[in-house]
């Protein structure tokens, strides 16, 4: 199925949706139709790939997320986006068997009009998060496929959790969430004393967020130079490196607990909360 709109009129779709305080319907409409469009090639991808074997989940973004993004990246970022449909597959083993999936993918979508294209985030991570991209291109509209390892899943599903209870912009390198302001406004009637010992408290949850948020980046590197010393550390102590991947197993348990009992930023937003 082809796009419904031409590349200008997804760009000027991008750039009214942006510039709206409220979308109109007649855009909200557009973005649907557009959406409907992606939806059935990643359906179509989708039989292509479970032939190949695997067994993916899919997603097509919904409308939140889309604005949420064109408010990050600008209205024309809606025309050259490459995951608006996608698809992921957690694979069963190393990144041997990630490679030759990769290899898979690529030739069974090179008979496309366009040909695949490979992003290969585990040599250039963003913000830990690693894992090999293939864009495909049936019908012309990209299709996104995630290819992750379990333990690059593992990380990237922890990842996304941490970031909804500090702050979605860490995944973009940011710092986790201030809310100190929202507090500070609704205890105008605390007593200096309160105050300050407000003020300590969200210090001290601040710098724990930052400490976890890069704790989680230095496990991802963990976990990526033993993925590098499998494929490739053929002498490696076979002893040292279970026990590596044991401590790296911890850690991940270790970040999850501490997670648990945390209230999600935009929540304590809403509540004025000052601990997690």
């Amino acid at each position: 199925m082809a796009l419904p709109f031409s590349k200008s009129q997804i760009t000027r779709l991008g750039e009214r949706l942006v510039r709206a305080d409220e979308p109109s319907d007649e855009d909200l409409a557009a973005l649907s139709q557009l959406l409907i469009a992606y939806d059935d090639t990643l359906a179509s991808a989708l039989e292509l790939v479970r032939d190949l074997g695997f067994d993916p989940t899919s997603r097509v973004k919904n409308t939140g997320t889309i604005l949420e993004k064109l408010a990050r990246h600008g209205g024309s970022w809606l025309k050259s986006i490459q995951d608006l449909a996608g698809m992921r597959i957690v694979l069963d083993g190393d990144r041997a068997v990630q490679d030759e999936a990769v290899h898979l993918i690529t030739e069974a979508f090179m008979s496309a009009e366009r040909e695949p294209k490979i992003m290969d985030r585990r040599s250039q991570p963003s913000q830990g998060y690693r894992a090999v991209h293939v864009i495909v291109y049936p019908d012309s509209i990209p299709v996104e496929i995630q290819v992750r390892t379990q333990w690059q899943h593992e990380w990237a599903d922890m990842f996304e959790k941490l970031a909804d209870l500090i702050g979605r912009g860490i995944r973009y390198g940011e710092p986790p969430a201030h809310w100190w302001e929202t507090v500070k406004d609704m205890a105008d009637d605390q007593t200096p004393e309160h105050a300050a010992l407000s003020r300590q408290i969200y210090d001290a949850s601040y710098r724990l967020h930052v400490a976890m948020a890069e704790s989680a980046v230095a496990l991802s590197d963990l976990i990526n130079a033993l993925e590098e010393v499998e494929a490739f550390g053929e002498h490696q102590d076979v002893d040292e490196v279970q026990a590596l991947w044991d401590s790296v197993r911890a850690d991940l348990a270790d970040l999850r607990e501490d997670m648990s009992g945390m209230t999600p930023v935009s929540e304590r937003r809403d509540l004025g909360s000052v601990t997690s």
